[in-house]
């Protein structure tokens, strides 16, 4: 079984599990989805993935985060950040065996349909949070975006470490290039391409906590005016 394979198949058992926990049917959550149920089958034995949009929109109606579909179904949970990093701290553990470093070659990766492919650059699911690096590999869309936006919970912020990235955030296009770096309300609908024939690749952190702080404040500045 090729890499990319294996990674989706934790992906999509991941994904049963999620949706088992939920007690949500195959069809239930291909409806809302909008894809067919044969598809979502395929993909949580292993054998289909997603676009980044379905698997954010799946994430969405699981009540899970994206970081998490990257994680060994097989393998026990581990205990929290918090105790390792303490482990960590008092000399019980490495760095590496309490998740404070994680290593190039050990980084959890998915393929996207037809888009980039995610590296997380944790070694566990964050609460909250996601930080990954993407690489956006030339010739898949062309001088095209693709044709569906994105839109989720969280603020997002990135950066271009090599390439440019064609960005649509709302009605508003641009280019970025190394050293170009982008922060955004993600409920806003965006898409991130790559057109030219070279790879792009981009660091990114989403911080759902950042959304909620920001709707907290607004919240409070209208009660103020009000």
């Amino acid at each position: 079984m090729s890499e990319e394979l294996q990674e989706w198949r934790k992906c999509g058992e991941n994904i049963r599990i999620a949706r088992e926990g939920v007690e949500m049917s195959v069809r239930e959550l291909a409806r809302r989805v909008g894809v067919s149920a044969s598809h979502i089958s395929q993909v949580e034995r292993g054998l289909a993935s997603f676009s980044v949009p379905a698997l954010y929109n799946v994430a969405s109606e699981l009540g899970i985060s994206m970081d998490s579909l990257f994680e060994d179904p097989s393998q026990p949970k581990s205990q929290s950040n918090a105790e390792d990093e303490q482990k960590a701290a008092d000399g019980q553990l490495s760095l590496d065996d309490a998740g404070i470093v994680l290593r190039k070659d050990r980084r959890p990766s998915l393929d996207l349909t037809k888009g980039p492919t995610w590296e997380r650059l944790t070694s566990r699911p964050e609460n909250g949070s996601e930080f990954i690096e993407v690489i956006y590999e030339p010739g898949i869309d062309g001088a095209n975006p693709p044709s569906d936006l994105v839109q989720h919970t969280g603020r997002e912020y990135g950066i271009i470490i090599e390439g440019e990235l064609s960005v649509q955030v709302g009605m508003g296009f641009t280019l970025l290039k190394p050293g170009d770096s982008i922060s955004f309300d993600c409920s806003i609908p965006h898409r991130f391409w790559n057109a030219t024939s070279a790879p792009v690749r981009a660091i990114w952190f989403i911080s759902e906590l950042a959304a909620s702080e920001a709707s907290h404040r607004q919240g409070s500045e209208y009660l103020h005016v009000y």
